[in-house]
């Protein structure tokens, strides 16, 4: 059994991204919306399975921002259902938020822009090492009764488990080489910040990091789908 997806973005054009695909991949019918651009989000009775919230340039302590506040409503309704939600980047600190967690930047000011290391807590689901495509300088905690599954060396909440069939990343495994141009390109005054890699060592460290990072992206998003089919993660 498969179903409906929402499918929640916040950039145009949208980049290609590994999570969506496997979704398609896998029979999933998307519905996608983009509530920066004024689309409503459907109510949690319309009959979607799952959620996949993508990233975006927008700072999620900003209610006043486009979208924002609609989004803090609307996933507090999600979550009452007890469905399964896969958040990306700001989809892992909008659902830290709800749960309590601060979100916020570090007091060390590094950001991390380009491919970082991660340090994994749970082998069997994160290899330790494995490098991954970050772009962001926010930092969330981990809310209570959620488990930490991978770090990095300046942020400690890289994958978090919020619950069952319930997951967030920290890092922008899903985009291919197009769309962390496009990152670079769309969101201003990201090489000044300290921690930031060049263009030249990003692209160099993709030559040696992408692809592994992009076969584990799609077997973690496989690996959520088996969960999510678990007979008490459908709508009723």
């Amino acid at each position: 059994m498969t179903g409906r997806a929402l499918v929640i973005h916040h950039l145009r054009p949208v980049p290609e991204d590994a999570a969506t695909a496997v979704l398609i991949e896998a029979g999933y019918e998307l519905d996608r919306r983009f509530p920066i651009e004024g689309d409503a989000l459907p109510h949690p009775d319309e009959g979607h399975h799952i959620v996949l919230m993508h990233g975006s340039l927008a700072d999620v302590t900003k209610s006043e921002a486009p979208g924002i506040a609609e989004e803090q409503r609307w996933i507090e309704a999600w979550w009452g259902t007890g469905r399964p939600f896969f958040g990306i980047c700001h989809g892992l600190q909008l659902a830290a938020q709800l749960l309590g967690a601060r979100v916020e930047t570090p007091e060390h000011g590094k950001a991390e822009f380009g491919y970082y290391p991660l340090i994994s807590h749970a082998p069997d689901l994160v290899p330790d090492g494995l490098h991954v495509f970050q772009w962001h300088y926010y930092s969330a905690d981990l809310p209570v009764g959620c488990k930490r599954l991978a770090s990095s060396a300046l942020y400690p909440n890289q994958v978090v488990r919020f619950g069952p069939a319930r997951y967030g990343l920290q890092f922008h495994a899903e985009l291919g080489l197009e769309g962390q141009q496009f990152l670079r390109t769309a969101d201003s005054g990201w090489a000044a910040r300290p921690g930031a890699q060049s263009i030249a060592e990003q692209e160099d460290l993709a030559g040696c990091h992408f692809n592994p990072m992009r076969d584990w992206l799609r077997g973690f998003v496989k690996a959520w789908l088996d969960e999510a089919q678990q007979p008490d993660k459908t709508p009723s």
